[in-house]
């Protein structure tokens, strides 16, 4: 990977090309956030810059559109690594992570990026095992569509020849950064937990993995201790 200058943190000893796809996000934002205070020099992808309202020098914003892959060749060249945090709504009538994160892939490869970091959701994948009665209850009805494009987003990931790695975070919220969290390719649950983490801690720890590769192509679940 390229590098711009010693870094304070003590697993990432270079400053980095970072982009980051969903910077509008919660945990998107949090990551560009996050990122631009460790020194990398981040650009964040977005159909609407209105929404980003963070400043920094380090910080360059390009308009596009995942579902359009020539705007997303431009975003990727030069970067050291992506972290792609897209969402969806239910009933989205386009595909933003499942078509959106084929046309990453193909970008990535073209361009010869390799470093990919996803932010999926407990659930996807061999964690749908984990789940309580509820959360397979939501999944399977309210969240089906979303679920789905997941689903359809790690298979896409994982069948690529990149280096890449899944984050499935438990439920998501608002709190700060504690760095309290446990991850693992099968963390057991209680029947009646409702587990959660907050979008800061999920930014970090992806952040943290930039340059390690204790989890490399593996899909993790990562929820507060």
């Amino acid at each position: 990977m390229a590098g711009f200058g010693l870094s304070v943190y003590p697993n990432q000893p270079y400053f980095m090309q970072l982009l980051v796809l969903g910077a509008t996000g919660g945990t998107g934002k949090q990551t560009v956030e996050q990122a631009l205070e460790r020194g990398h020099y981040v650009t964040a992808f977005v159909r609407n810059p209105t929404k980003l309202s963070i400043q920094h020098p380090n910080l360059t914003v390009l308009t596009g559109d995942v579902l359009k892959p020539e705007t997303l060749v431009a975003a990727v060249r030069r970067q050291d690594a992506v972290i792609c945090s897209l969402g969806s709504k239910p009933g989205q009538k386009d595909h933003p992570v499942a078509d959106g994160t084929v046309n990453l892939i193909d970008a990535m490869q073209h361009v010869g990026v390799r470093r990919l970091l996803v932010v999926s959701s407990m659930g996807v994948g061999s964690s749908y095992e984990e789940m309580n009665i509820i959360g397979k209850v939501l999944m399977n009805t309210l969240l089906r569509s979303v679920m789905a494009e997941k689903e359809k987003q790690e298979q896409a990931v994982q069948q690529s020849n990149l280096d890449w790695l899944i984050v499935r975070p438990t439920n998501l919220t608002n709190g700060p950064i504690t760095g309290q969290y446990k991850v693992g390719e099968h963390l057991p649950f209680s029947t009646f937990a409702f587990p959660h983490i907050s979008r800061a801690d999920v930014a970090a720890f992806m952040l943290d993995q930039l340059d390690n590769d204790t989890y490399l192509r593996k899909a993790v679940t990562i929820t507060e201790r």
